[in-house]
């Protein structure tokens, strides 16, 4: 074999090898190297409490909370910038007259009462995304529904 020749073929060789991941270039080959993929949207069902905005009207010069009809204990009712939780309905004696209350929890834990009156407007109407609920809380009235979220995702081999 002649010299040139032989360089030839050393030389074929040697980049056949890198090519191949076989040499010391194997970490520039993106096939020898693990592939990272993209993240991914998953479509995950989750279960949210109802949460109505609440308006406040002056009845026998007191405020009284204007909710929907339809209000349950463990709805939120938001007023302002306030979020509160509704623990039970009740009808107590105030004034010698029959009113209704709710007792709601607000986010620090401090219960209140606090006067309504049951009535469906257009503001009280619209449904306001409410707070997750934990997957095995099946008692408490809620919203299912889907929401969109990146799953992460490993190297592939």
């Amino acid at each position: 074999m002649r010299r040139r020749t032989f360089l030839t073929v050393a030389a074929l060789a040697a980049a056949g090898a890198i090519g191949l991941g076989l040499g010391p270039g194997a970490e520039a080959n993106p096939r020898a190297r693990a592939r990272r993929r993209p993240n991914r949207h998953v479509r995950r069902r989750i279960r949210r409490r109802h949460r109505r905005r609440v308006a406040v009207r002056l009845v026998a010069g007191r405020p009284v909370w204007v909710v929907p009809v339809g209000l349950a204990a463990g709805w939120e009712l938001a007023h302002a910038d306030r979020v509160v939780v509704v623990k039970e309905t009740r009808i107590v004696g105030r004034d010698g007259a029959k009113v209704e209350v709710v007792v709601v929890v607000d986010q620090d834990g401090k219960t209140d009462e606090i006067e309504i009156v049951r009535e469906d407007t257009t503001e009280n109407r619209a449904e306001l995304e409410g707070s997750v609920l934990p997957d095995d809380d099946t008692k408490t009235p809620g919203v299912e529904g889907t929401v969109d979220v990146e799953a992460e995702a490993g190297a592939e081999d």
